[in-house]
C-alpha cells in the first residue's frame, strides 16, 4: 500500500495550528493563519507532513506556500494536496508563484506560465520581493475559460439582462439610475456583484449582501442573493465558481457567517449547495411580499 493511499488529505482546523507552523519552520518560514486562507494538510499516522494554502486576496484566489516534508517528498503528495485544492477551486480561476521547478507539478491541475505584466500587481509586487530574498519564483495562472471577479458599474445593464432572463414574477424593469443607486447602496456596505465572464460575455452573476448585526460582537453576516446562470452555460461549475467567491468575500469581510435560501429541495441543488460550502442544518423561514410595485 502506497504512503499516499495511508495519508489523509483534509481542511485544517484550529487545532492542527502547532503542527503547520512547526512543519513550515522545517521550511524556515513562518506560518501566519490569515483570516480568508484555508490550508490543505496531508497527514500521516497523526502527523501532519504536507501543507498547501488557498488564500484569498483582493479577489483573487492564490495557491501558496506547497511545502512537503524532505522524507515524504516524491511519493504524490504534492499531486494529492493540489488536487483537493483542485476540487475546491472548481472552474475558479487561480494564481501561484511556485519555485522554478515546481511548473510541471501546478500545470497538472491546470496552470500555465505567464508574462508577468498580465498577473495583478500585488503577485507582480510579491514575485519580485521573494526573488530578492534569492527565492527563484514564477507566475502561473489557471484559467478554464470562465473568470469570475466583482462587476464593474458599467456591466450592471449586463447582469440585469441575466436577473430578467430568470423567471421571476412580473416585476419593474429597474432604470440606469436605479440600478447605479442601488449597486453603490450594496458595495458601500462591503458586498459585492459578482460576474463570471466568458471573454466580454457575462454569463453568470450573484449578488452578496453584507449586513450590519448587533450580535457576535458586531460582525456583519453575508445573505446571497441572485444566483444565475445563462441557460446555454449551466451544469460546467459556474454556479459553484460564484458561490464560492461570495463565499470567500463573506469572510474577508469579517462576516460572521454567509447565507442564502432557496426554494428547490431535490438531491441536486442540495448537493451543488454543498459543494461550495455551504450546509443546511438550518430552518429558515421567511415572508414574502408582493413582486408588484
Amino acid at each position: 500500500m502506497s504512503i499516499v493511499s495511508r495519508t489523509n488529505i483534509r481542511v485544517a482546523v484550529d487545532s492542527d495550528l502547532p503542527q503547520i507552523k512547526e512543519l513550515y519552520a522545517i521550511w524556515g518560514q513562518a506560518f501566519a493563519y490569515l483570516l480568508n486562507d484555508q490550508t490543505f494538510v496531508a497527514e500521516h499516522n497523526g502527523q501532519i507532513v504536507a501543507a498547501v494554502r488557498l488564500a484569498f486576496e483582493e479577489a483573487t484566489f492564490v495557491v501558496r506556500s506547497l511545502f512537503v516534508r524532505e522524507d515524504y517528498r516524491g511519493r504524490g503528495i504534492a499531486k494529492a494536496l493540489l488536487e483537493a485544492v483542485e476540487v475546491e477551486l472548481g472552474m475558479a480561476e487561480a494564481y501561484c508563484l511556485p519555485l522554478s521547478g515546481q511548473e510541471k507539478l501546478f500545470a497538472g491541475m491546470g496552470f500555465q506560465l505567464i508574462a508577468g505584466l498580465t498577473a495583478p500587481d500585488f503577485l507582480i509586487s510579491r514575485r519580485e520581493s521573494l526573488r530578492e530574498n534569492n527565492q527563484d519564483v514564477v507566475i502561473m495562472k489557471r484559467s478554464l475559460g470562465v473568470e469570475v471577479r466583482p462587476l464593474a458599474a458599467r456591466d450592471l445593464g449586463l447582469a440585469m439582462d441575466l436577473i430578467y432572463e430568470f423567471e421571476l414574477a412580473e416585476v419593474k424593469t429597474l432604470s440606469e439610475n436605479d440600478m447605479r443607486s442601488i449597486y453603490s447602496k450594496i458595495i458601500s456596505a462591503g458586498g459585492a456583484v459578482f460576474g463570471a465572464y466568458r471573454g466580454s460575455r457575462i454569463v453568470g452573476t450573484c449578488t452578496l449582501n453584507v449586513c450590519a448585526n448587533l450580535s457576535w460582537s458586531g460582525r456583519p453576516y453575508g445573505i446571497v442573493e441572485n444566483i444565475i446562470v445563462t441557460k446555454g452555460e449551466r451544469n460546467k461549475g459556474i454556479g459553484k465558481c460564484l458561490l464560492l467567491f461570495a463565499r470567500r468575500m463573506a469572510k474577508s469581510k469579517n462576516c460572521y457567517k454567509v447565507a442564502l435560501m432557496t426554494k428547490q429541495k431535490d438531491s441536486k441543488t442540495t448537493s451543488f449547495y454543498r459543494s461550495a460550502g455551504f450546509s443546511d442544518d438550518k430552518i429558515g423561514y421567511q415572508k414574502r411580499f408582493s413582486a408588484q410595485q
